[in-house]
Order: structure tokens, then sequence, then C-alpha cells
């Protein structure tokens, strides 16, 4: 096998990256990802000694360079081995749902909107907002805000506007973490009061 420095390295993925992925792929991918302030070819190159985050949640911020629709098999490959990982290593702390970090979930959940899967993205959904809630209680830094957002829009199109009220009152409740999404949905919780009521 070919020798390999960088975050592969570092979180043991050799055999995966080289048996995954052609060379061309390869190369595409160590020259896509480009996180700020850190120096090119970190995937394959340098000595990485302090990473905090777990090999899934690694792979979850890998994938975030490859969203778009001519790259959707290398994101899928990706998130495979994401989710081998999580099954082979499992963590069970707040903010993670069976054994994998709340954030990590985005694939899975557009997956399930893309197929009209719409029960089974309502069940994810629920476990993922409860998963950044026990987090949130635990280290004080506010909701992540999208999975409420993603319900209140799955029920405002099945005319679910209670439901929709409901999560949304959820989310008025908790901390908040910073960005412009939480006015978003407490300006979209004045709507959803205002359809129910019509109902």
């Amino acid at each position: 096998m070919n020798k390999i420095q960088g975050l592969i390295s570092f979180y043991s993925l050799q055999e995966w990256w080289f048996s995954t992925f052609t060379s061309e792929e390869r190369e595409y991918i160590d020259n896509a990802y480009q996180p700020m302030g850190a120096p090119p070819h970190t995937l394959t190159q340098g000595a990485e000694t302090n990473r905090e985050h777990p090999a899934p949640e690694f792979l979850n911020g890998l994938n975030t360079w490859f969203r778009s629709s001519k790259d959707s098999s290398i994101a899928e490959r990706i998130h495979k081995k994401l989710i081998e990982l999580a099954k082979e290593n499992p963590i069970n702390k707040p903010g993670y749902y069976i054994g994998r970090h709340f954030t990590t979930y985005v694939r899975d959940f557009e997956i399930l909107k893309r197929t009209g899967e719409f029960s089974k993205l309502e069940e994810l959904l629920l476990e993922l907002v409860n998963a950044t809630e026990e987090e949130s209680s635990i280290n004080g830094m506010g909701v992540a805000p999208a999975y409420y957002s993603e319900l209140a829009i799955l029920y405002r199109k099945q005319k679910e506007y209670s439901k929709e009220v409901s999560i949304l009152e959820r989310f008025a409740k908790q901390k908040h973490a910073n960005g412009a999404m939480p006015a978003k949905l407490l300006e979209r919780l004045k709507k959803a009061k205002a359809l129910a009521a019509t109902k």
C-alpha cells in the first residue's frame, strides 16, 4: 500500500482511501478539501496529532466539500464509510443518536425527503431534535435550529399546522445558538399559529 500521512493516516483510513477511490478521485478530493487556515493537502500530507472529533465527524466534515450533483458518487462513498465507522465504534453520550453525532445525519434526512419517506423522516428528525437538546443541556451552547426547521417545513407541507406550532414552540423554549435562523423560526411560529387558528 502506498504511504500516506495527513488526516487519512491519523484516522487510520488508508486502506479505505486506496480501495474506495481511483487515483484521479483521490487527487480531486485532496485538492478540493481546503479548510480555512489549513495548509494544502492536509488529507494526505503532514503529521496530524491533535484532533478532537471522532472519525465519523471528520468524514462528515469532509463530505461537505462534495455537495454538487457531479460529486454525488464521492459523497455517497464517504457517507457509507461514516455509517460503517459509527456502527463499529458507537458513541453513547448527549448529542448522539445511534452512535453518531446529530450533525452527521444531514445526508440521511435529505435522502428520506427525496424518496418521500415522510413518516421515517419525521421520526428521524424528532430523534435529532432530542439529541441537540440533550447536548445543549450539557454544553449550554444552544440548540441547532436546522432540524426544528425541517420538521416545521414538513408539517406545513402536510397542513399539520398544530404539529408545526408544537415543534416551533418547543424550539422557542430552548436556548438558541447564534445565527439568523432562530429569529426566522420564531417569526414562522406566528404564521403557524395563524394557520392553525383557521383550520
